[in-house]
């Protein structure tokens, strides 16, 4: 992705509007993507910017998605009156122009909530934001999302499907892993109780909100957005690395907050609740990691991520064996 390919690309999908792209530079930020920003001048003396959101090589990648689902989740999500996306413009989906499958989305004038944190936002001015964001994604009404976003049958349709990816896993790895088949066990047992289908965001962190002054939070990074159970969400933040944290500081006050908004129960929403949804949330970001890490070992090419892999399988194998052993105990088998 860069600025003759861009210029190629829109040279075919705006070919009557005479567009000139002035700079076409990577920007940091994604982690499993690549992020290139974009300023365009068009026929008429306008400027525009875009983010291009593309797929690295195969070969340098972990974490593998699918843009095109992405492409239809911004485009269901556009207009939603509750939160706002990054307007989606046009989609290479077959990296023809780009040279990889590639979202071109309008830039958003904004500054990531984390950015704010490290500048030295008032921590409980963030943790509002945060909660309300992700009330308002949770809170979405199922109705104004297109059909065409894949639903589960059912909440324990959802729920089995997110288990299951445990027994990927341990078949990956000859059902020879105790940490995986105790964790496994653990899950299955404590079954928490159902709350309904909800929009949830897939990658809940304060790096994905982009804020500024008096306009709407807009949330970025949808590549995997879903409906499923949206304590997901809060499962997720939990494990996120970047200070300060919002969340584990005090988590029943942020609770508090988040059942208001949402209109949960604490039998529904509450740090034990949180903790369970921490072993359903990270577990397809686990399961890909494990998958590569096997690829590797079969002498595929990772590069700089090979050992990233090695310790980050350690970590997780870490932060799920503690998450399990605070679940109540179980007699069952794996």
């Amino acid at each position: 992705m860069d600025a003759v390919k861009f210029q190629q690309f829109l040279d075919a999908v705006e070919p009557d509007r005479g567009g000139t792209v002035l700079s076409a530079e990577p920007i940091p930020g994604g982690y499993s993507r690549e992020t290139v920003m974009a300023e365009v001048r068009w026929a008429d003396g306008s400027t525009e910017r875009f983010v291009l959101r593309g797929d690295p090589d195969e070969d340098r990648s972990v974490f593998r998605s699918d843009r095109a689902a992405e492409w239809r989740l911004l485009q269901a999500l556009e207009g939603v009156p509750t939160f706002e996306v990054a307007a989606p413009r046009w989609y290479d989906a077959t990296g023809e122009y780009l040279g990889t499958r590639c979202i071109v989305s309008e830039a958003v004038n904004g500054t990531s909530l984390q950015t704010l944190l490290d500048k030295g936002l008032d921590v409980e001015t963030a943790r509002r934001h945060m909660i309300e964001i992700i009330a308002s994604v949770h809170t979405t009404s199922l109705d104004l999302v297109s059909d065409d976003i894949p639903r589960p049958v059912s909440w324990d349709a959802h729920i089995d499907s997110i288990m299951d990816m445990y027994d990927e896993i341990l078949a990956k790895q000859g059902e020879c892993n105790p940490i995986l088949r105790y964790v496994r066990r653990k899950v299955r047992a404590n079954r928490p109780p159902e709350v309904p289908l909800a929009l949830v965001h897939g990658d809940y962190q304060p790096g994905n909100f982009l804020l500024s002054e008096g306009a709407p939070p807009v949330l970025i990074d949808w590549e995997f957005g879903h409906i499923g159970d949206p304590r997901t969400d809060l499962g997720y933040y939990t494990q996120i690395p970047m200070p300060p944290h919002l969340y584990t500081p005090d988590p029943e006050s942020f609770l508090v907050e988040y059942r208001a908004l949402t209109g949960y129960t604490p039998e529904q929403v509450n740090p034990q609740i949180v903790e369970y949804f921490k072993l359903l949330g990270l577990v397809n970001v686990f399961r890909q990691m494990v998958f590569a890490a096997e690829e590797v070992a079969d002498g595929e090419h990772r590069g700089v991520m090979a050992p990233y892999l090695i310790m980050a399988i350690a970590h997780f194998h870490n932060l799920f064996l503690t998450a399990a052993m605070d679940l109540p105990n179980t007699s069952e088998s794996s």
